[in-house]
């Protein structure tokens, strides 16, 4: 259909609801029906519908990616602000952080928000959750974006192989001669984190007499100490020879507490990170390189091309990375 025929009462009519309604599912989704919504949706769709306020040229762009995190506490927020950074100054655009203070559901937070609408062109989301109806909302605002760390069926991500890095890590530990090998993350129903369980638990071979130890604590450095400090509070034979630490923000708290207790590492205990933070180089940290620099490149150069028109829809692909261990001092 022709873009100019194409407006919230053709829409409306379509859909059979009032234009009213229609306005409501673009600014405030939440408090319309689901199955409303996706007449609306899907009337957009046919009818090649965008909104006036994302319908910008690229003269009216306001050269503008916005970053979306949950916490900006997080040890691997900054790395990933510095490669985001540097990135879209090399394509000529700005990053802009938003942060939603703990909300995961990315829809929800843009529902909620709607002032950020206008202050960006594209959003590269960190870490965030996104279903098929919540990548509706971005599609009907014409507002390109990539979800990074995380996966979502309805568009562009660039996820990490997390089972296979779990799995990787913990055998690197054991070929370098540690026996009793430890797992420790945080919320064992992220599914982030379950992923890295999952890869840890498969270098167990099957009917092996060998025991999953475990320790779940905040993700943080102290959670990181806190659950070294449970995992060592066992008799001597029952301690660990080797952790594996879900992310490296944890490993650095686990690393403070062995070196309060007089644990040498890497002679009696090995520790293998998850991130390949800076910190971690400074560290010695040995890690499991997620490959932040290039996740943030393929981000950008994805939203510079859509911006440009050089990739006219939303592509719905995954590109998946798998995680390469990272040798320093923690281990033998």
């Amino acid at each position: 259909m022709d873009m100019e025929r194409s407006t919230i009462k053709v829409v409306a009519e379509e859909a059979g609801v009032s234009p009213a309604t229609v306005s409501r599912v673009l600014n405030q989704p939440n408090i319309v029906k689901p199955a409303t919504r996706e007449a609306v949706y899907s009337a957009m769709e046919r009818h090649n519908y965008v909104p006036p306020a994302a319908a910008r040229s690229p003269k009216e762009q306001l050269g503008v990616i916005g970053l979306v995190v949950h916490s900006i506490h997080l040890a691997v927020t900054s790395d990933l602000i510095r490669s985001l950074s540097d990135k879209a100054t090399e394509a000529g655009l700005n990053l802009l952080v938003i942060n939603t203070n703990g909300e995961r559901d990315l829809a929800a937070f843009f529902r909620d928000h709607t002032q950020f609408r206008r202050q960006v062109d594209g959003l590269v989301a960190f870490s965030m959750d996104l279903n098929a109806e919540g990548a509706e909302l971005f599609r009907s605002l014409d507002l390109p974006l990539v979800v990074m760390q995380a996966r979502s069926p309805a568009t562009r991500s660039i996820s990490t192989n997390n089972f296979l890095g779990g799995h990787d890590a913990t055998e690197y530990l054991k070929s370098r001669g540690y026996k009793r090998v430890a797992f420790v993350g945080w919320d064992k129903y992220d599914h982030r984190l379950r992923g890295r369980l999952a890869g840890y638990r498969s270098a167990t071979p099957p009917g092996s007499t060998e025991r999953e130890i475990c320790a779940f604590k905040p993700l943080s450095e102290q959670g990181g100490y806190d659950a070294t400090a449970e995992l060592f509070s066992t008799s001597v034979k029952e301690r660990p020879d080797g952790l594996f630490f879900a992310c490296d923000a944890m490993a650095i708290g686990g690393l403070r507490y062995l070196r309060e207790h007089g644990i040498d590492v890497p002679n009696d205990v090995g520790v293998v990170g998850f991130d390949d933070i800076q910190m971690a180089e400074i560290l010695g940290l040995t890690t499991m390189q997620q490959f932040l620099n290039r996740k943030a490149h393929l981000a950008i150069e994805y939203l510079r091309a859509r911006l440009n028109g050089e990739i006219p829809t939303s592509q719905n692909d995954e590109i998946s990375i798998t995680p390469r261990i990272v040798v320093r001092s923690t281990t033998r």
